[in-house]
């Protein structure tokens, strides 16, 4: 029977499973890096990623020495946005650095996820990353497909805290008035799986949002995935 590939994702959910179920208490520790590579059948490299994520979740404890510790039973979300607050998208965007990795002046084809709504001439799409300030590691990516008559942007995404349809109204005076947002489960494509250090395989948060000006022009579409393990969307529905 061919033994099936234990990722850093599945390694995270089944470890959260044993904390919030129990089989390791809280202030206990947690099996040593070697038992856990043993029985997992993963290289130290993989398990140290997974047990940083569980550190990343507010699981867990790790010290030089001391070895892992549980402090937590339920994981917190590290990121989230709320559906109801309208200034949940920008307080996320300005607490988070932006990497623009590549542009994409001329499209060949319509996006996997969506169908743009003109001429694909019309577009461009801006490759980029999230970041925690500070530290250099990817948390989430997005395609972000603006219309070129903002291209005038591109020179500064990155340099200026906030999203990039805040850049269009800065430049441009096109105020966004509403977003339209698709949430899904999804799995990550390979490259985006590679720079945030996941599976392809692995589960992933896809959110399509789509930003209209007040005469309901589309102004930008942005497709970001993000890891469920460090990301929540949130809302409340009243009875």
């Amino acid at each position: 029977m061919e033994r099936i590939k234990n990722t850093v994702g599945n390694i995270v959910d089944i470890l959260s499973s044993r904390i919030e179920d129990g089989v390791y208490l809280v202030g206990n520790k947690i099996p040593n890096e070697l038992e856990l590579c043993e029985e997992f059948n993963v290289s130290r490299y993989t398990m140290r990623e997974a047990i940083r994520l569980l550190q990343e979740r507010g699981l867990v404890e790790r010290r030089k020495r001391a070895g892992t510790k549980v402090i937590n039973r339920f994981s917190r979300g590290r990121y989230g946005l709320d559906f109801e607050a309208a200034d949940s998208l920008g307080r996320y965007l300005r607490n988070t650095d932006l990497s623009l990795v590549s542009v994409e002046a001329d499209l060949r084809a319509q996006p996997p996820e969506l169908t743009l709504d003109e001429n694909l001439q019309n577009w461009m799409l801006l490759n980029t990353y999230r970041s925690v300030p500070g530290v250099n590691r990817a948390i989430s990516w997005s395609y972000i497909y603006i219309r070129k008559e903002y291209s005038g942007i591109v020179e500064m995404v990155g340099k200026v805290q906030g999203g990039t349809y805040a850049l269009i109204t800065q430049l441009y005076g096109e105020a966004v008035k509403y977003v339209d947002v698709e949430v899904s489960a999804s799995t990550f494509p390979e490259p985006i799986a590679k720079t945030l250090k996941y599976d392809s395989k692995d589960p992933a948060l896809l959110v399509i949002r789509r930003f209209y000006n007040s005469a309901n022009k589309l102004l930008e579409v942005s497709v970001s995935y993000y890891p469920p393990y460090e990301f929540q969307y949130s809302t409340r529905i009243v009875l």
